[in-house]
């Protein structure tokens, strides 16, 4: 399954001493999510995903399409700001097993997180996922081998003058 992450510049240097890439809760950017991944980490292991309690290592399904649908999904998560907040990421083309991956809907999993971190809903995750996600599919692992990584590049930010005519995105 072609996948794509986008990792601070450290774990290349993980990668290449230990063979693989691990979550590590020190390592959480948000504090408040913990008791979520909590939850994808309960999940992952139900399903035979055993990550040793560490917090999954996220990605999201297709390959690295080094155009502005990876870039706008990048900036959304990680909010970069300037050249050098840029340049502390990398983007990973990854090609992992299918039966290593826990894949669910990038949307529910909002709604779940809003409802744990507020107490606002049923915090009751649907795991299913549809053949049209219309919010994104992402993709959970428990590590990263380095044998999985197709390419390795720098974050590059959302480039305008690849929008279309009528504001849509092309790649």
């Amino acid at each position: 399954m072609r996948l794509w992450t986008v990792q601070h510049r450290g774990i290349l240097k993980s990668l290449e001493d230990a063979g693989e890439l691990v979550g590590d809760w020190d390592r959480i950017m948000v504090r408040n999510y913990r008791a979520c991944y909590e939850e994808m980490v309960a999940e992952m292991a139900r399903r035979g995903l055993d990550g040793g309690g560490r917090p999954p290592v996220w990605a999201w399904a297709g390959p690295d399409t080094r155009d502005n649908s990876v870039a706008l999904a990048a900036e959304m998560l990680l909010c970069p700001q300037s050249p050098e907040e840029y340049a502390r990421y990398v983007v990973l083309d990854l090609d992992v097993p299918d039966e290593v991956v826990l894949l669910s809907s990038y949307g529910r999993w909002n709604d779940f997180m809003y409802a744990i971190m507020t107490g606002e809903g049923s915090p009751d995750m649907d795991w299913a996922i549809g053949q049209e996600e219309p919010n994104g599919v992402q993709a959970c692992l428990a590590r990263v081998a380095a044998a999985w990584v197709l390419g390795v590049r720098p974050l590059e930010p959302f480039r305008p003058e690849e929008e279309d005519e009528e504001g849509g995105i092309s790649s």
